[in-house]
């Protein structure tokens, strides 16, 4: 459905989950091997028969980022990626290291070969299938560039001055005015994941941050692809069971401050359209039992109904692609929230403000049309009659992107054949009644409200659009001033809708 993409998606066969009224503990989708070295060093496999042409996957995750780093040591997380990826050794002098890049990277889907964040590091390559001594070559890589290396003058003089290195961080803009908000109160506040070192920096002192950090027992490898585990699983044992270190100290833990009701404006220089984002907090435990799935995967439903029954409205009131609603729920840093983005031209938006607030005050009185109900239960039967087909389309990339998501934020990966039961269950014992109350829970929460406008064609304020929704939402709300600094004008608007729809 077009700009409907849940970004909370924990893997192809955990699209969103139930349970059963009493709680069971999942199971882990046994597809996917896992081993651990004496040293601590951690990998999972994931064999993907089905797909023998996809390009092999790894990535290796590293539990270190921004929040480790002491004054004196700022971008240095940001930094040794940078170094990793030129840094030349006995097996990958220049030459032989420019081969190997061309060959690790996926021309059709290029993603950067490292991403920092707040308390993690990951490293990705993608390499074409059948080729076992690449494998072999890319695992040496990342065991001596990245897992344990000794970086060099050259290495330093590299990552200080090659321009353009492909070394991404998310947030992708820490200073964006959303992001900022939700990092106020939170322990992240500060701790720029893209932040770049000072000028005079000292390699000894990068050095001893790198071995400090960079242990073997916060590392796991995840391969996704056709290849032979059993070689494999040797090639990983010779090739990282000499890493040595150990953790002394803990990362902190990266968590996210509950999304606040406020307004945010945002005036830029290359907007056309205006957009409204309503911002929601979700309710986040780990999913690893039946009760937390069930709780989840009721209120996901109930999001859906509310986006859906909007997208009905807009598609009566307006033009063919005049308005663009948008919907996109996430997990980020042991916090999930939902956005509700609803795009259009400057001359419409309060016409479309009025239509949503509209719409949402209706929804919350009456629920949700019976029709509409019914069509989005038949909808997800016919999608779930379809699961193993969509699993054996689904690519290496996706498989273990989502594989990593689910690590990340203590989801319970489990397997198809578990996925099918649990949903076929919960899709039966859905009614109209419970998912209103679902709605109305939902609706029941304040929301921070995000206006991004052509700088020139500024019409409205957040903060205006706000009360008016308090007013007819949440009347028992005490009005609440917009935060000193939050208008702002910047080139870089705010993620606007999602990139591509996700079915459900």
């Amino acid at each position: 459905m077009q700009g409907l993409n849940f970004r909370y998606i924990i893997s192809v066969v955990l699209l969103s989950v139930t349970g059963f009224a009493s709680a069971e503990a999942l199971q882990p989708d046994p597809a996917w091997q896992q081993g651990k070295l004496e040293n601590g060093f951690s990998w999972q496999l994931l064999q993907t028969p089905q797909r023998p042409n996809d390009r092999v996957q790894l990535r290796l995750a590293i539990k270190t980022g921004s929040l480790t780093e002491k004054a004196s040591e700022k971008g240095y997380s940001y930094l040794i990626p940078k170094m990793a990826l030129y840094h030349q050794t006995d097996a990958f002098p220049a030459a032989v290291l420019q081969d190997f890049w061309r060959q690790a990277a996926d021309p059709d889907m290029p993603i950067p070969p490292a991403v920092v964040s707040y308390d993690y590091t990951i490293y990705s390559l993608s390499l074409p299938n059948n080729k076992p001594e690449l494998v072999k070559q890319a695992l040496s890589w990342l065991a001596t560039s990245v897992a344990g290396a000794t970086y060099t003058e050259t290495s330093l003089h590299n990552g200080l001055n090659i321009p353009n290195l492909p070394v991404a961080t998310l947030p992708l803009d820490a200073s964006d005015p959303v992001w900022r908000a939700r990092l106020k109160g939170s322990a992240m506040m500060g701790y720029d994941p893209g932040q770049k070192v000072n000028d005079n920096i000292d390699l000894a002192s990068v050095n001893s941050f790198y071995k400090k950090w960079y242990t073997p027992d916060v590392m796991t490898l995840y391969v996704a692809g056709h290849v032979d585990s059993r070689m494999l699983s040797d090639s990983i044992s010779q090739t990282f069971s000499s890493l040595e270190g150990r953790r002394s100290e803990p990362v902190s833990v990266a968590v996210l401050s509950a999304v606040k009701p406020q307004s945010i404006d945002m005036l830029q220089d290359r907007q056309t359209k205006d957009t409204l984002s309503l911002i929601w907090d979700i309710d986040w435990l780990p999913i690893n039992d039946s009760s937390v799935l069930l709780r989840y995967w009721g209120s996901d439903l109930a999001r859906e109904a509310v986006y859906r029954s909007l997208q009905k409205t807009f598609n009566q009131k307006f033009s063919q692609d005049e308005v663009v609603p948008g919907l996109d729920c996430r997990v980020q840093y042991q916090k999930a929230s939902c956005t509700l983005t609803i795009t259009a031209p400057p001359e419409k938006m309060a016409a479309v403000t009025d239509v949503v607030l509209n719409e949402l005050v209706t929804i919350n009185q009456n629920g949700i049309a019976p029709e509409l109900f019914d069509e989005m239960i038949k909808e997800k039967q016919v999608q779930l009659s379809q699961l193993f087909a969509a699993y054996a389309r689904t690519s290496t990339d996706v498989l273990i992107s989502q594989r990593l998501i689910s690590q990340q934020n203590g989801v319970v990966d489990i397997a198809p054949e578990q996925y099918q039961s649990l949903r076929q269950v919960f899709l039966a014992s859905q009614n109209l009644e419970q998912v209103n109350m679902d709605v109305r829970r939902l609706l029941s929460q304040e929301a921070a409200f995000v206006l991004a406008q052509p700088k020139e064609k500024q019409t409205m304020d957040a903060e205006q659009i706000r009360q008016k929704f308090s007013k007819a939402l949440w009347p028992q709300s005490q009005p609440i001033s917009p935060t000193e600094g939050d208008v702002v004008t910047q080139e870089q608007a705010i993620q606007l809708a999602p990139a591509a729809p996700t079915t459900k």
